[in-house]
């Protein structure tokens, strides 16, 4: 009988995790035909108006009283600029809610394990975990977005060599390209349609990818040719080959500082993974770590060391280019 029951409860596991997953494969669709009939209605107009749903409203929160709160709080117009430069739909309301909400996780998992130094580790940790999240998604998409613009700017030199105009070209990159470099190209385009000069439209692609030196150096190409003129199409054919090259030779570079950087992180692990291995197997024996006075100043020490230790290790595997 028990084991028809573990079989029953296994089998509603993999159900369960098997609908999670379809479910969020659906929604993520979704989005995506969604975001695609938006930008195949670039430059459409509905009532006379241009159409508009690329550009980013600035809402703080979905509820008004608590928006005017966030917007008298300078930080909040700085998460609002980092969660601009992600795809997430996440307000500055949400995602306060989640660190808060990673805060009070880490608090009771510190409660519940009484360790007194440990519960504020947890409670910081826990709490920063969005925000890190955020940072993660921010840098995955710009490097993305650097991966995709060499085909970008191709297919922008065959418009203009066709005899397009530089905007036309824009709507071509926002139509044909898969995001997140057709999400900005469009987003460019339809902030020119709104009447936005062109030279502000291309600046505001670098603000939402500001680590993005590639974007950065199509953007001031595109504004100088715009004021002094010259063969555009060459410069942007330039532009492609050279981020391709580099791209290339960093990917070469990656798959040979490989071994050295997963070393990193699997010496860097070790420290806590035994911890919490020692939290769960011996919790008398390590406990002294954090309600004593000398364990304070070890668990200091040891941060400090494994921080040094961590930074040399990945300089190691860092090449300056």
């Amino acid at each position: 009988m028990q084991i028809i029951l573990v079989g029953i409860l296994a089998f509603t596991c993999v159900a369960v995790l098997e609908a999670l997953v379809y479910t969020g494969r659906y929604v993520r669709d979704k989005k995506k035909d969604e975001l695609r009939r938006r930008l195949s209605s670039l430059g459409m107009t509905e009532g006379g108006k241009a159409a508009s749903g690329l550009l980013r409203k600035g809402k703080l929160s979905s509820n008004a009283t608590l928006d005017a709160i966030l917007r008298s709080v300078k930080l909040s117009a700085r998460l609002e600029s980092i969660l601009e430069q992600t795809e997430l739909e996440l307000t500055v309301a949400q995602l306060l809610s989640l660190c808060a909400g990673g805060a009070f996780l880490g608090l009771v998992l510190g409660l519940l394990s009484d360790g007194g130094a440990l519960s504020l580790i947890l409670v910081a940790l826990f709490g920063a975990l969005p925000f890190f999240f955020v940072l993660i998604m921010r840098s995955r998409r710009s490097r993305k977005m650097s991966e995709q613009l060499p085909e970008a700017l191709e297919m922008m030199a065959r418009s203009l060599r066709a005899g397009h105009a530089l905007s036309s070209a824009f709507k071509m990159v926002a139509t044909e390209m898969p995001t997140p470099v057709s999400l900005e190209f469009g987003r460019a385009f339809e902030a020119q349609e709104l009447g936005l000069p062109f030279e502000r439209a291309v600046a505001d692609m670098t603000r939402r990818a500001p680590n993005n030196q590639d974007l950065k150096i199509f953007a001031l190409s595109v504004i100088v040719q715009k004021e002094t003129g010259g063969n555009l199409v060459e410069i942007i054919e330039k532009i492609a080959d050279t981020i391709r090259a580099r791209y290339k030779f960093q990917g070469k570079l990656s798959g040979l500082t490989a071994e050295g950087r997963m070393s990193s992180y699997i010496v860097g692990a070790l420290p806590f993974v035994t911890l919490l291995f020692m939290l769960f197997a011996n919790r008398p024996y390590i406990m002294p770590m954090f309600t004593t006075e000398m364990g304070h100043y070890l668990l200091g020490g040891a941060l400090v060391l494994w921080t040094m230790g961590f930074l040399w290790m990945k300089s190691m595997t860092k090449v300056t280019i």
